[in-house]
């Protein structure tokens, strides 16, 4: 039987963290990103009234 030391508890929290403070900011840049959807000169155009974006 193993005995959970700090150590331990240290190493797993790290990645969970890691994990948390990347998805945070990545989805601060999609909600960035929002305000270009749809608007691409190249690729742009008018949406319907009914029409969803091209991308959430």
């Amino acid at each position: 039987m193993t005995v959970l030391t700090i150590k331990h508890y240290i190493l797993l929290a790290l990645p969970i963290g890691a994990l948390l403070v990347g998805k945070y900011l990545d989805d601060q840049e999609t909600l960035r990103m929002t305000r270009f959807r749809d608007k691409s000169a190249l690729y742009g155009r008018t949406l319907g009234p009914d029409e969803k974006p091209s991308w959430p």
